[in-house]
């Protein structure tokens, strides 16, 4: 059946009290309240929660590697976020990005799920990010505006649906409406807020993230997205320059376009516009504030397992000091209760014994029939997305995909956010010993947008124009020029390449892994990969183009289209995950997280990181 999230009217009142939001804005050119008196405004930072409610194990990295614990859950992030206020009540909270999409909570009520908890936590203003978006345009509208145009292409399927909606502002300075609708030209949201801490004026800017169009241009029906470094610079030095004549004492950016691309921007904007750029997208963790030659910081929250709190002091109407914490949301942080009832009554729907759930898009064919913590399978080597080159999981998904298919190579999204599965045997956190247990709740959170399996058919030369596009799209030292997430999957392939070459030159040899011979740019390889509406006739795979004769795999238990999720649970239910690889050389010897500070370099990858 179609569900329709709601939580009960009494529970859902009392938790809306839970935090407050701690003030509002204010307009006008006045001086505010004793300028010259000294203050200090809290920001409470977090980003890419990408839906996830609940607790969960996260590998972060030690002074000697990177180990498996348990970090986030908006229950312990409730308490965080009360202990700040209490401390200083002149708090503003952010929600940066990426909150409404990303586990199977989300994923079958289109991000419903997750407003009421979100709401709870009071936060005072939040940018939407891409994955905020990937339930197409009408929802996007829904959610953020309350209203759709009234287009055809803009028809929502099912309009009993309802769509629930954050009760804070959300900015994004970067988009504004274009045809087909019919206010082209005016913003799709504001790009600023003025805020009042303590007598003293905050100017808040909204980024959101840029690469919408080129996640899947349906995505972005009737938006226009600013792009380019040039463009972002006078976007903001503009929004700054105008917040300052306001009044505004602080001015910070809040950005969905990522840490690197907002380091970059640190560097070029006017010297003094801006305070903080408070960054989100790229999940990167900054335990120190990086400095620019504007004087802006910049630090990013990591994901949902860590709390960024930055104070920033005012003596004399200027800012004389601006401090960084960064907070694990760990096992030590006690699980506020009211938040807790709220998340458990959202999870409700997909813990009971047999749910008969569907995703409510008309495109969808994926079905939930077990609840979410049902065990359906066991892996011997560890699972995660945690290197932006080549990840465990896509290494053992591809495998599987490729072997289930029979084609020559398949391929990955590489996405950033996942499930974390320690292999069986391993030592975890509190001297655990892992069982590599995998449940659904963890397949969703690899495979959160219902992917279709294909196969399809490409050259050589198609196959190497995939690589070095993405190599770009990840390691240019020209961050403008990235986008999307993180390296594909790849099964089928020994690459040997330079990380620190120039765009378009990265690859150095490319051989078939059955075979060792060197694949040619005249050779025809199949491959095997997901797809898109639309994508079939369009020639692409995973979003990639140049494939030809492709097909879509029926799931011969229900006569549907197959899906990964129900692909990769099909494997589990008869084998284990017991093979690791390693089929990327990088010639360079470029370093890699956790050895480097960041999964994805911040200035690209260069023969000097």
């Amino acid at each position: 059946m179609r569900i329709r999230h709601a939580i009960q009217i009494a529970l859902f009142s009392s938790a809306l009290l839970l935090l407050g939001c701690g003030g509002g804005t204010t307009g006008g050119t006045e001086e505010p309240p004793n300028p010259s008196a000294a203050a200090t405004v809290t920001f409470i930072h977090y980003n890419d929660l990408h839906a996830h409610l609940t607790a969960h194990l996260d590998r972060v990295a030690t002074a000697t590697g990177s180990e498996i614990v348990e970090r986030g859950g908006l229950a312990r992030i409730a308490t965080l976020v009360k202990q700040i206020r209490a401390d200083n009540p002149d708090s503003i909270l952010m929600n940066i990005g990426d909150t409404f999409h990303g586990g199977v909570e989300a994923t079958f009520t289109l991000g419903n799920a997750v407003v009421d908890p979100i709401n709870a936590l009071g936060v005072d203003v939040g940018v939407p990010g891409n994955w905020d978006f990937a339930f197409g345009p009408s929802v996007t509208r829904l959610r953020f505006t309350g209203t759709v145009p009234n287009l055809p292409a803009f028809r929502f399927a099912d309009p009993g649906i309802e769509i629930l909606r954050p009760d804070y502002p959300n900015l994004a300075a970067n988009i504004t409406l274009a045809p087909p609708d019919p206010n082209a030209g005016q913003p799709f949201l504001p790009a600023t807020l003025m805020l009042e801490r303590g007598g003293v004026r905050v100017g808040m800017i909204g980024i959101s993230s840029d690469i919408v169009p080129l996640m899947y241009e349906g995505l972005a029906l009737g938006l226009s997205f600013v792009s380019g470094e040039s463009a972002y610079r006078d976007l903001i030095n503009q929004q700054a320059a105008a917040l300052r004549a306001q009044g505004a004492r602080i001015v910070v950016v809040m950005s969905e376009l990522g840490i690197q691309k907002d380091y970059r921007l640190a560097q070029v904007i006017d010297t003094g516009a801006v305070d903080v750029i408070f960054s989100a997208h790229t999940h990167e963790t900054t335990f120190e504030p990086l400095t620019s030659a504007s004087g802006a910081l910049v630090v990013e929250a990591g994901n949902d397992g860590y709390l960024g709190r930055m104070d920033i002091t005012l003596e004399g109407g200027k800012v004389s000091a601006r401090d960084w914490q960064l907070l694990s949301v760990d096992k030590s942080i006690a699980e506020d209760p009211q938040m807790l009832a709220l998340v458990e009554a959202a999870r409700a729907p997909f813990l009971v014994p047999a749910p008969d759930l569907s995703i409510p898009l008309p495109t969808s064919v994926q079905h939930l029939r077990l609840p979410i913590d049902t065990v359906v399978g066991y892996s011997d080597v560890p699972l995660d997305r945690r290197n932006a080159l080549e990840s465990t999981f896509n290494d053992a998904y591809t495998d599987i995909l490729r072997a289930r298919l029979g084609t020559d190579i398949a391929i990955a999204p590489g996405f950033r956010f996942d499930g974390v599965i320690p292999a069986a045997g391993a030592t975890v956190e509190d001297n655990t010993v892992a069982d590599g247990a995998i449940t659904l709740e963890d397949v969703y959170r690899f495979f959160p947008v219902e992917f279709k399996v294909a196969t399809g058919e490409l050259s050589g030369a198609a196959l190497r124009q995939i690589l070095e596009g993405t190599l770009t799209s990840v390691f240019s030292s020209d961050v403008f020029r990235q986008a999307g997430g993180w390296m594909p999957g790849f099964s089928g392939l020994e690459t040997t390449l330079d990380l620190t070459a120039p765009d378009g030159a990265r690859v150095q040899s490319l051989r078939s892994a059955d075979s060792g011979l060197e694949i040619a740019d005249g050779d025809t390889l199949t491959a095997a990969g997901c797809i898109r509406p639309g994508d079939q006739l369009r020639g692409l795979l995973c979003s990639y183009g140049g494939f030809t004769n492709i097909q879509l795999i029926t799931n011969p238990a229900t006569g549907e289209p197959l899906t990964a999720v129900d692909l990769f649970t099909e494997y589990l239910d008869g084998q284990r995950v017991d093979q690791a690889r390693r089929s990327i050389n990088d010639s360079s010897g470029f370093p890699q997280w956790p050895e480097a500070a960041f999964v994805q370099p911040l200035q690209g990858a260069t023969a000097t990181p």
